[in-house]
């Protein structure tokens, strides 16, 4: 009698294991192999992985080229040296990311979020960084040559030293940003907001500055040759020995702005506002009186 009972117990038993590891199997198999990124120069070669949970993984000196992470969850990962060319990381959470040093040419970071993200020295070349949150990023060095980054959000971005010739940010949100000495040769900040900003000593040559909003800015030996400043917005700005030259400052706003030691020539400035302005020389800017109201006789 003890042995008919005890068998069917034991049957019981064995079967409840193997359903367990059945489990084990489905949910191994199931799972992303991409999941077991994250062992530094180990890692190589190309990745699919989109909607992934990679926070705090480190890719330090790996090669990812071409890999493709859309919306997955990067928190304060570590991809610093690593290669990232072509990479596919939007709409990815990289709040914190680490980017030291990083190749991220040609990648694609639309509508990722960065804020906070440490990226000095790291290449952007061609990156496609369309609607990117940037909040407080810190991009000292980068290269951001002909990077894409229309309406991005980069307030208070540090982006000192940065090389972005021929960069497009039209419309971007770049306010009390930290871009001093940065190379804006040939940019496209149509429409931006430079309010508050630090561009001292900024290489702005040949940029397109039309409608942007510099009020309040820091401008001081900024260069401004051959720029488009159609109806900009200066308001208040610090343009201390900055350099006008061949500039198109048609219809700007330069009011309560000081010019003091700024070197302007062969500029146009068909209905631009000088209005309580420092100008060289010590010239104060004349304000346009009110127009005089006129009279419907009845």
């Amino acid at each position: 009698m003890m042995r008919n009972i005890a068998l069917p117990r034991r049957t019981r038993v064995v079967s409840q294991i193997f359903g367990m590891l059945a489990c084990l199997l489905v949910v191994n198999i199931g799972a992303p192999k991409a999941q077991n990124l994250g062992s530094g120069v180990e890692t190589s070669g190309a990745q699919n992985c989109s909607l992934c949970d990679l926070r705090y993984r480190s890719y330090v000196g790996a090669n990812l080229d071409a890999s493709d992470f859309h919306g997955s969850y990067f928190f304060n990962a570590n991809f610093s040296k690593s290669s990232l060319v072509g990479v596919n990381f939007e709409s990815a959470f990289l709040v914190l990311a680490e980017f030291e040093r990083a190749d991220l040419t040609n990648a694609n970071l639309a509508k990722a979020n960065m804020g906070k993200a440490s990226m000095y020295g790291a290449t952007l070349r061609g990156a496609r960084m369309i609607f990117v949150d940037l909040e407080e990023a810190y991009l000292e060095a980068a290269e951001l040559t002909s990077a894409d980054l229309t309406a991005a959000n980069m307030p208070q971005v540090r982006m000192p030293r940065v090389f972005a010739s021929g960069a497009l940010m039209r419309s971007a949100n770049l306010k009390e940003a930290d871009l001093s000495g940065e190379n804006f040769r040939g940019a496209n900040l149509e429409g931006a907001n430079l309010s508050g900003a630090n561009l001292s000593n900024a290489d702005l040559s040949m940029a397109n500055l039309r409608d942007a909003n510099l009020r309040g800015a820091n401008l001081t030996g900024a260069n401004f040759s051959y720029s488009i400043l159609l109806n900009a917005n200066l308001t208040g700005a610090d343009a201390a020995k900055a350099t006008l030259y061949g500039t198109n400052m048609k219809g700007a706003k330069f009011i309560d702005t000081n010019l003091t030691g700024a070197h302007i020539a062969s500029v146009i400035k068909i209905g631009a506002d000088f209005c309580n302005a420092r100008l060289p020389g010590g010239k104060i800017g004349k304000c346009k009186g009110k127009p005089k109201k006129t009279t419907i006789k009845k």
